[in-house]
């Protein structure tokens, strides 16, 4: 572990109570330190999301259960004391051991992407579009302001991450995975974008992807505001995209951006709505 930030800290104080809350349950010392290890590694690119929005002792125990093979226990924290720290006995191995797992897995799962793509094609013609693909794209790590996926200025932003995708043509949440999206490229391609901005291709496009939701009667903007386009949120509610060019006056809230333009309204039900957020962006601003 390098630096002390917040997961550094968190990880440092935590990981005895972790490992030794799954060797209480019989869960022998290897499995536990790499089932620890494993959760806290797939953890820590979210983690500032995380600790503002979960309880992430609550959370992360679940996790760590989960991969041990222990039968969940809801609501059930990290245990607290069980083991004294022990220098000798610290995450830095097992955090890279498992780094090592993880890429040994993608690799792996790649390889039998590729395998699968050559039974349904002719293996050189496979090799060779293999070959010819393009670098993905960018992925920068960056918080979300707002609840949901948007896109402007050739960019997709999801929860934690900003993925450049200048030929976005249309795209919806994955409710499968509410980090996740599924877009159309202009090329006429389907892809999936995860919650780490990794983009794979889909062998068949969600009927949502092509069909415009109506939303209910929007209760959250003002007389002057333009209502531009509506999502649904995955755990009930729209988001609306709202336009405050109309509105009369340089210091209404909704005007304080680069464009001026763009604000998001959430209504978690048909009566209620909270404050519009204000989307920053030089561009457009789409939400679907």
């Amino acid at each position: 572990m390098t630096g002390r930030s917040d997961f550094a800290t968190y990880v440092d104080a935590r990981w005895p109570d972790l490992v030794g809350g799954l060797e209480d349950e019989g869960v022998p010392g290897e499995p536990a330190r790499l089932a620890v290890a494993e959760a806290l590694l797939a953890a820590r690119r979210s983690w500032e999301r995380r600790v503002r929005e979960e309880q992430v002792d609550v959370t992360l125990w679940a996790e760590v259960r989960e991969r041990a093979g222990l039968p969940g226990r809801p609501g059930e924290p990290v245990p607290h004391a069980v083991r004294p720290r022990d220098p000798r006995d610290g995450p830095e191995e097992w955090l890279e051991r498992a780094g090592r797992l993880r890429a040994a897995r993608r690799r792996r799962d790649g390889r039998r992407a590729l395998v699968g793509l050559a039974v349904l094609t002719v293996l050189g013609a496979a090799w060779a579009w293999w070959a010819a693909q393009p670098d993905p794209p960018a992925v920068r790590e960056e918080a979300n302001p707002l609840p949901v996926a948007w896109y402007a200025e050739d960019e997709l932003h999801l929860q934690d991450v900003v993925v450049e995708l200048p030929e976005l043509e249309a795209f919806v949440a994955d409710f499968t995975d509410g980090a996740a999206v599924v877009a159309r490229l202009r090329s006429g391609e389907v892809v999936r974008v995860d919650a780490e901005g990794e983009v794979q291709p889909v062998d068949e496009a969600p009927a949502a992807l092509d069909t415009v939701p109506i939303p209910p009667p929007v209760r959250g903007i003002g007389p002057y505001d333009a209502l531009v386009e509506s999502v649904p949120l995955a755990g009930g509610g729209w988001a609306h995209l709202v336009d405050s060019a109309r509105r009369a006056g340089a210091q209404d809230e909704l005007r304080q951006s680069e464009t001026g333009r763009r604000a998001v309204v959430v209504c978690p039900t048909e009566w209620t709505c909270e404050q519009p957020v204000t989307v920053v962006a030089g561009g457009p601003v789409r939400l679907r």
